[in-house]
């Protein structure tokens, strides 16, 4: 016998009844729109190790994006080479909640980054570098 299915809450497609169950009303689908793309075992598992804040604090930090800076091509060279290697470190392990995460090696490229950068892009350097320590705090890395 077919387990009956229900409708999600918020597109109204049919989903199983332990799907419904899992994600509190919703589709995986819309459940994961509505959660930064985390399935409810990430959600639940970044929810026990006390670090759902910082995922959702960094999600909008990188939505927002890195301030416009002048033609600086030295910037703009470590930039492109820094920030992806710091985004991968800290996005991996909120989403993972394992890997690579070094604190300590994005504390270095920060202070290469921030020694070479001025106006808004030290600003910004300097809210990453503050979430970056915070985050080395509450792991313990």
């Amino acid at each position: 016998m077919q387990e009956k299915k229900v409708n999600c809450g918020k597109c109204d497609v049919l989903i199983l009844r332990a799907t419904f169950d899992k994600t509190g009303g919703f589709c995986m689908p819309c459940f994961m729109e509505l959660n930064n793309g985390l399935r409810p075992t990430e959600l639940d598992a970044l929810k026990e190790k006390g670090l759902f804040e910082y995922f959702n604090r960094w999600n909008i930090f990188v939505k927002n994006g890195v301030p416009k800076i002048k033609r600086n091509l030295s910037v703009i060279d470590k930039l492109n080479h820094y920030l992806p290697v710091i985004n991968a470190s800290i996005s991996g392990y909120l989403r993972f909640g394992k890997g690579s995460f070094d604190g300590h090696k994005n504390s270095e490229l920060l202070v290469e980054l921030k020694v070479s950068s001025e106006g808004e892009l030290l600003e910004f350097l300097s809210e990453v570098e503050r979430f970056n320590n915070e985050l080395m705090n509450v792991t313990k890395k």
